[in-house]
C-alpha cells in the first residue's frame, strides 16, 4: 500500500512577498550585478522556476522589490504636513526598520539596467507623487530636493554610520534633517 502525499498548496500572495523580501535582502547587500535569481530563490526558499513564473526576469524582479520597498503613500497621507521633515527624521533613524532603498538605488548605479530601472521607480514611485503632495512652486525641484537630502542622511546614519559617537551628536544631526527638509516642504 503508498502512501500519496498531497501537493503542499503555496499561497501565492505569502510567496511572492517572501521572493520580495529576498531580493530587497539580496539587492541591498550585493547589488544587482552580484545578486543572481538562484540566490534570491534560495533565501526565499522557493525554486527559481517558482521565482521567474511570478516575477518573469530580474528586472522585473529587481523593479518590483524596489517599488515594495518605498512605501510612500502612507507617509503622505498619514503625516500633517508641519510634520513632515520631524516624522522622516524619526522614520530613518528607527533602527526597527530597515531601510533598504538608499543601497538597492546605490548598488544598482553600476549596472546600466538597474540604474535605468532604479531612475524610473524613483521618478514615478517617490519623486512625482511627493511633487503633486507639495504642490507649486517648483514641486519636481523641491521633492528632488527631499529625496537627495533622505538619501544621504539615511547612507549617512545608517549604512555608513559616520554620525560622531559623542552624546547628542545624532539628535543634532536629526533636527538639521528634519528642518532642512520642513524647509523644504514650507518654503518661505
Amino acid at each position: 500500500m503508498s502512501t500519496r502525499t498531497t501537493p503542499k498548496r503555496r499561497n501565492a500572495p505569502q510567496t511572492k512577498a517572501k521572493i520580495l523580501a529576498a531580493a530587497q535582502q539580496a539587492f541591498a547587500e550585493h547589488g544587482y550585478s552580484q545578486s543572481g535569481i538562484r540566490d534570491i530563490a534560495a533565501i526565499a526558499d522557493v525554486s527559481s522556476t517558482m521565482l521567474l513564473r511570478y516575477y518573469g526576469s530580474k528586472a522585473a524582479l529587481f523593479e518590483a522589490a524596489l517599488i515594495a520597498a518605498m512605501p510612500l503613500d502612507a507617509l503622505l497621507v498619514d503625516t500633517p504636513r508641519a510634520q513632515f521633515g520631524a516624522s522622516l527624521a524619526r522614520l530613518f533613524l528607527n533602527t526597527a526598520l530597515d531601510i533598504r532603498p538608499p543601497s538597492i538605488i546605490a548598488l544598482a548605479l553600476g549596472d546600466p539596467e538597474a540604474r535605468a530601472i532604479a531612475t524610473r521607480v524613483t521618478e514615478s514611485h517617490i519623486i512625482a507623487p511627493l511633487a503633486r503632495w507639495l504642490g507649486p512652486p517648483d514641486a519636481e525641484v523641491r521633492a528632488l530636493e527631499i529625496v537627495m537630502l533622505s538619501m544621504s542622511f539615511v547612507q549617512f546614519s545608517r549604512q555608513l554610520p559616520l554620525v560622531p559617537k559623542r552624546r547628542g551628536a545624532d539628535r543634532k544631526l536629526a533636527d538639521w534633517f528634519a528642518d532642512s527638509v520642513q524647509a523644504i516642504v514650507e518654503p518661505r
